[in-house]
């Protein structure tokens, strides 16, 4: 697997707030932690699969497949523009994405 996000400033700083969370149950804090590793996890994972698609696409000249996936990389940056917030037990975090 590659932990490309672990090394990613963004969820380090993320990370850190959620550990110093004043008045946290440890189950909060893990929830937060999963919830940001999958959400960073599924984010770079589909951003890969795009570049492949449209690197595929260029390498064949296949211009109907390059738009398609030119499109889908637009929509995932447009989804994660402004981040999102994940919530647990009333605590929410904004995670960002580059």
């Amino acid at each position: 697997m590659n932990n490309q996000f672990a090394m990613d400033k963004n969820v380090l700083k993320q990370l850190h707030v959620i550990n110093n969370l004043q008045t946290r149950s440890e189950s909060t804090v893990q929830s937060l932690y999963a919830q940001a590793v999958l959400e960073y996890s599924l984010y770079h994972y589909k951003m890969e699969r795009v570049n492949e698609e449209i690197e595929r696409a260029l390498k064949e000249y296949n211009r109907e497949d390059f738009l398609l996936a030119s499109s889908e990389y637009q929509n995932l940056l447009e989804e994660h523009k402004n981040g999102k917030i994940i919530s647990e037990n009333g605590y929410e975090l904004l995670l960002t994405f580059d």
